[in-house]
């Protein structure tokens, strides 16, 4: 599914974004990693600025599957790291997607996985492991919701009820 275009879903599905079955992301997120779009069924999370569970969450198998993180926007630390970024990678994660910071950005940058992130920050997060999974989450202007799917690449992210083709 990485070689559906943003762009073109959104052209072809434009019913879906009017009644918000399909929404466009506010455009706030960096890219990193190598690769340009991802996709995949959602898993959430709630955090801030604490990844304990950000990383329990990616020591399990992805089986292709989208992490979306909501790190409440917070720029004072970062959530994921190169280390993290490579047990996803490991694991079978399609991407990850940070309402946060990353670091280690040019370890990312070197992976062969998806990352978006509002930007970065070089210092650790807090490990108290404190958060929700699986629950609802509202950033870049919109709810998502564990089990629906993302489509990421250069234009921009979308999240959809349901999995889409062209």
């Amino acid at each position: 599914m990485d070689s559906l275009a943003t762009a073109d879903v959104c052209d072809s599905n434009a019913a879906s974004v009017v009644n918000g079955d399909l929404r466009v992301l506010h455009s706030i997120f960096q890219a990193y990693g190598q690769k340009g779009s991802f996709s995949g069924p959602i898993v959430t999370l709630k955090v801030f600025e604490d990844n304990v569970l950000v990383r329990a969450l990616l020591e399990t198998k992805g089986d292709g599957r989208v992490l979306v993180v909501d790190g409440g926007g917070s720029r004072r630390c970062a959530l994921l790291g190169g280390n993290l970024v490579q047990l996803a990678l490991s694991n079978g994660w399609a991407g990850v997607v940070v309402n946060g910071c990353i670091r280690d950005v040019d370890e990312i940058n070197g992976c062969a996985i998806g990352v978006r992130a509002l930007g970065s920050n070089p210092l650790k997060s807090n490990k108290k492991g404190v958060g929700e999974r699986n629950c609802p989450i509202y950033i870049a202007g919109h709810w998502i919701r564990d089990g629906e799917w993302l489509y990421a690449d250069n234009d921009g992210i979308i999240v959809s009820k349901s999995e889409l083709s062209l």
